[in-house]
């Protein structure tokens, strides 16, 4: 773990800069992380339908439409739900991939509410 969290005062330490510029700049995401929030990001588009479809009491079979409208809303979420300032590498991992699944379920519900308000109903 990084000296900052441990000394946030930097004292006894003769060059804080380093210190600041180590906590600054986080490692940068491998392509298999990458793969794996985009992943969890479709995940939760496709749990939001499923929670939506659970709270009217219907039953919920997925379609290929919605498939791929999950996988879509995926591309378009990933950059925002990847910001390298929420994923520093000093959380758990567990918290990084709930965090990114929420973000997946805020964003189809988002959408579904915007194609509610654009069709009038």
């Amino acid at each position: 773990m990084d000296r900052w969290l441990f000394n946030p005062l930097r004292l006894g330490v003769k060059d804080g800069k380093e210190v600041a510029k180590a906590a600054e700049s986080p490692a940068p995401l491998t392509l298999g992380r990458q793969v794996i929030f985009y992943l969890t990001v479709v995940f939760g588009n496709v749990a939001s339908s499923f929670l939506e479809a659970y709270k009217v009491g219907q039953l919920w079979r997925p379609n290929i439409t919605a498939i791929i409208f999950a996988f879509v809303v995926g591309f378009i979420l990933l950059p925002g739900a990847v910001d390298q300032s929420k994923l520093n590498g000093q959380k758990e991992e567990l918290v990084q991939y709930a965090m990114v699944f929420t973000y997946g379920m805020g964003g189809q519900t988002l959408v579904s509410a915007a194609i509610r308000a654009a069709s009038g109903g």
